[in-house]
């Protein structure tokens, strides 16, 4: 290569990286603007009474849209679902007329039609045995009830496993580039955001709250403590997640620190420990997987041991001191709010149906019997144990092999660190609400995506100048 040609190769290239960086600094100004315009999104919905069905309804219209053109992207479908997922909760919060289980079915009616017009056929087999071996006990709450009451039981309790194997389906049908697993990141955080200035505003703008040591409505913007701390535990476990495998700039990271320590704060202030106890669990495994290589794991840990501490010495002193040392005598409880009794009658049901079980949402009556009172499960993995019997089991190792396979077909680190988290996360937040919500079927099937690092673009060159032959004298 002569000197000219280098030098306009070299051109070339930082010409190309000159476009990059416009391109990345416009994207990170629209993320910013978008998330502007969602902090006052959910005090909104709040007040728009019948309206407000116009954002759930835009979001799964734009999501089925996608799905339907065939010229766009799985990894762009997979935005609107993560955006709906996270904007589950809030819809709830706000009383939005939508069906309940909206958060469940919305996303796996785009995953079908998203497949089925791209003809991706290959169904993953571990989250097709996980659901079918669920499917036998249906036939007892079917004998049990009447058919519309049937019908509502095994939709709450069987969407969540439907979702988790459509979602596995979908991303293992799915490519993503590092760049577009952090959109899907934040089409998660932003409305979770929304949720966190929701339960901000009502918190500051209440007259009185009385802080004492059980789950706090008044903090949670009038809903379940249990479903929003868990959702807001969400948006700080990806916030600080998106610190540890993505190499970003200072903007980056100074954005998702912040969207962290908002979302941590909303959390504990719910005065349920379940959300950030699901995100510590989450990051302290992907932190442990990269402390593998301590050479090269400080560096990406530093913004995550950064934000903690700034949490721990600037903003939960602050918490604590508004609270009256409520908040810090909450978090020092180490009770499990019934769910180990819970969790021990179910292996007990288990015992005396160790077959089918007894019925999908039949324990509910059931537990009775040993507790003296009626109770909904809060631990998906004893409910699948009192519900579905040895069925129940086979679904256990169905997700535990998942897993497994998972993080050994990742052809990264980074992706298997995405492994570990999100199933991580999805179990603790299981352990501790069920799957009362789409996120942890969501989540779960994040980790059959496949990241993919994109191939540099060849640059032109001009052809070498032909050789001249030498004159023969």
């Amino acid at each position: 290569m002569t000197r000219a040609q280098e030098i306009e190769t070299k051109g070339f290239a930082v010409e190309r990286l000159r476009i990059s960086e416009g391109r990345a600094a416009r994207e990170f100004s629209l993320i910013v603007l978008i998330t502007l315009l969602h902090l006052p999104l959910g005090i909104l919905l709040y007040n728009a009474g019948p309206l407000a069905m116009l954002h759930p309804l835009i979001v799964f219209a734009t999501g089925l849209s996608w799905a339907v053109r065939k010229r766009i992207r799985m990894g762009q479908v997979a935005l609107a679902m993560g955006y709906l997922i996270g904007s589950e909760v809030l819809w709830r919060m706000a009383k939005v007329p939508i069906p309940w289980e909206f958060g469940k079915y919305g996303p796996a009616v785009i995953i079908i039609v998203a497949l089925l017009r791209r003809n991706s056929h290959r169904i993953p087999a571990l989250p097709l045995v996980y659901f079918m071996v669920l499917l036998p006990s249906c036939v007892l709450t079917l004998l049990a009830f009447d058919v519309v009451k049937a019908k509502d039981i095994l939709s709450s309790n069987m969407s969540g496993p439907l979702l988790l194997l459509l979602s596995c389906w979908f991303f293992l049908n799915t490519r993503m580039s590092l760049p577009e697993v952090r959109r899907l990141c934040v089409s998660i955080l932003i409305p979770l955001i929304s949720v966190s200035c929701v339960t901000l505003f009502y918190t500051v703008s209440a007259e009185e709250i009385n802080f004492n040591q059980e789950s706090n409505f008044a903090t949670s913007g009038g809903f379940g403590p249990n479903q929003v701390s868990s959702m807001l535990g969400l948006g700080a476990f990806i916030a600080l997640l998106t610190l540890i495998i993505f190499r970003n700039k200072t903007s980056y990271k100074i954005y998702f620190a912040l969207a962290a320590l908002l979302c941590t704060a909303q959390s504990v202030m719910t005065f349920s420990r379940g959300g950030i106890y699901n995100a510590l669990a989450a990051i302290l495994a992907v932190s442990l997987w990269e402390l593998r290589k301590p050479g090269q794991s400080w560096q990406r840990l530093a913004p995550v041991v950064g934000a903690a501490m700034m949490f721990l010495l600037l903003v939960f002193p602050v918490l604590n001191n508004l609270t009256g040392g409520s908040l810090q005598e909450r978090f020092q409880d180490v009770d499990t709010a019934r769910r180990e009794d819970l969790a021990t009658t179910d292996v007990k049901i288990f015992l005396e149906n160790p077959v089918l079980g007894v019925g999908v949402g039949l324990a509910y009556d059931y537990r009775q019997r040993f507790l003296g009172y009626k109770a909904m499960a809060h631990t998906e993995f004893s409910r699948l144990l009192s519900e579905h019997g040895a069925f129940g089991v086979v679904a256990l190792l169905s997700l535990l092999a998942m897993t497994l396979v998972n993080l050994k077909r990742q052809p990264s680190n980074l992706g298997r660190a995405m492994v570990i988290g999100a199933a991580a996360w999805s179990v603790m937040f299981m352990l501790n609400a069920g799957m009362r919500l789409g996120a942890p079927s969501f989540i779960w099937g994040l980790t059959f995506v496949t990241i993919i690092s994109p191939l540099p673009r060849r640059i032109p060159r001009r052809p070498p100048p032909p050789r001249r032959e030498k004159e023969v004298v």
